[in-house]
């Protein structure tokens, strides 16, 4: 018979519900962003998925349209749950999660370059120091997607309204090279939190599937936090909360 192991709230279900829904806007925009770019020069996804998805809707101006709508809904509810739940929520994470100051990027590499090496077997004479909620690569990944998921915000929102909006013809060398720029910004913010997510994923799934299961129950293992997680834990005895 097994037993049952004291697990601890960490997660409301707003917050899932909010991770969720940025994870389906996610593979929904990226799916039809790869099926926009179809040229020769410069192609996301094989030929075939392009040409699919533009069978499949009409067009690529539907396919434009598809995802421009849905960049904005993604903006528009990320950025309005942003503001609603500022004090309880979003602060509170980036105090946790932004890496700002150079000491503060140093050992947060230093602690991934550690848990890393790990993996693969080496540096077992070093231990991880002791990390907060959040570990050195979560903070640092955290930052970057956050950086990029704001760039990729703006330079969606002009890609798609700047044709509608402005007069392209008028101002064609200026509006043209912001337009430019703006996709090659667009696409580099999008590849790097590609490359992230595929850490992010592999971590939640293969290496610390108790984290995946804060993403679905809002339950942790009290044994998981104080083990992998030593000052969080420390942060909640002071609270009286384990």
């Amino acid at each position: 018979m097994s037993s049952i192991k004291p697990t601890i709230k960490v997660r409301t279900k707003d917050v899932i519900a909010i991770h969720w829904f940025n994870a389906f806007f996610w593979l929904t925009l990226v799916l039809t962003g790869f099926g926009i770019i179809s040229g020769d020069f410069v192609r996301l996804a094989p030929a075939f998925w392009p040409t699919f998805l533009q069978n499949v809707l009409g067009g690529n101006a539907n396919l434009v349209l598809l995802h421009g709508i849905g960049g904005m809904v993604w903006a528009g509810v990320i950025g309005v749950y942003a503001l609603l739940n500022a004090k309880r929520v979003v602060l509170p994470f980036l105090k946790n999660v932004l890496v700002l100051t150079p000491k503060a990027a140093i050992a947060d590499v230093s602690s991934m370059v550690i848990t890393l090496a790990h993996l693969f077997g080496l540096l077992k004479h070093k231990s991880v120091p002791p990390q907060g909620r959040y570990n050195g690569a979560q903070r640092l990944l955290g930052t970057m997607i956050i950086a990029c998921s704001l760039a990729i915000a703006v330079t969606g929102m002009y890609l798609f309204l700047s044709p509608m909006l402005l007069d392209f013809a008028a101002s064609a060398g200026v509006l043209g090279g912001v337009f430019r720029w703006a996709l090659v910004i667009h696409l580099a913010a999008v590849l790097l939190v590609l490359l992230g997510l595929v850490a992010h994923i592999y971590f939640a799934v293969v290496e610390e599937p108790e984290s995946l299961e804060t993403m679905k129950s809002g339950e942790a293992e009290v044994a998981f936090i104080k083990h992998h997680n030593p000052l969080w834990y420390a942060e909640l005895e002071r609270e009286g909360k384990v």
